[in-house]
């Protein structure tokens, strides 16, 4: 033999780190394509017939959606909405079949999931609720998504403008890649 055993296996060495790095991206790009649809909201769950969409054992509904020109600002004043925005204001109905939870003696406080309401407008732009924008406004709590639920809540979202609503969007991170797309009705 003429030469040494590095020598008489370069190629194959060559060939053994590129399939190496190949099965690294690969398991990278897997666990990180994973991770990103895990933790995003991907499967819309539409409505029925009757208008409501359901995930899980909760039912959502949109109950309206209409332009509003102020808020109350909690101690008997008004906060006006500023030039060039607009207000929305949504009312989510949500309902479930699912049991209420066995009082444990243990736990004392309630266990509190919220979801994250989103309008979506025309041209894809999301707006998460809250008028928190508006000087004076603190930030609302979500609508309750998972559990017995039965509640109506209005959730008020700031949008430039051109904005035109298509759908309200409810966003549970317990059930993610799911959650309730609720499409805004075409106005009369």
């Amino acid at each position: 033999m003429t030469g040494g055993w590095w020598r008489t296996n370069r190629w194959w060495l060559v060939v053994l780190a590129g399939a190496l790095a190949a099965l690294c991206t690969i398991t990278w790009r897997s666990d990180a394509v994973q991770g990103w649809w895990a933790r995003e909201p991907h499967r819309a769950h539409g409505v029925d017939a009757e208008g409501w969409a359901q995930v899980g054992d909760v039912r959502a509904r949109l109950a309206g959606l209409e332009q509003v020109d102020w808020l109350d600002d909690g101690y008997g004043g008004r906060i006006e909405v500023p030039d060039g925005y607009t207000l929305w204001a949504a009312d989510v109905s949500l309902r479930s079949d699912a049991p209420d939870a066995p009082a444990s003696e243990e736990e004392e406080e309630e266990s509190f999931s919220s979801c994250e309401v989103v309008l979506v407008d025309a041209a894809g732009r999301e707006f998460t609720a809250g008028a928190s924008a508006l000087p004076g406004m603190p930030y609302p709590e979500g609508p309750s998504c998972t559990g017995a639920v039965s509640s109506r809540s209005t959730q008020h979202f700031l949008t430039p403008d051109d904005a035109e609503p298509v759908e309200v969007r409810l966003v549970e991170l317990d059930l993610l890649p799911d959650y309730w797309a609720l499409p805004v009705p075409a106005p009369a």
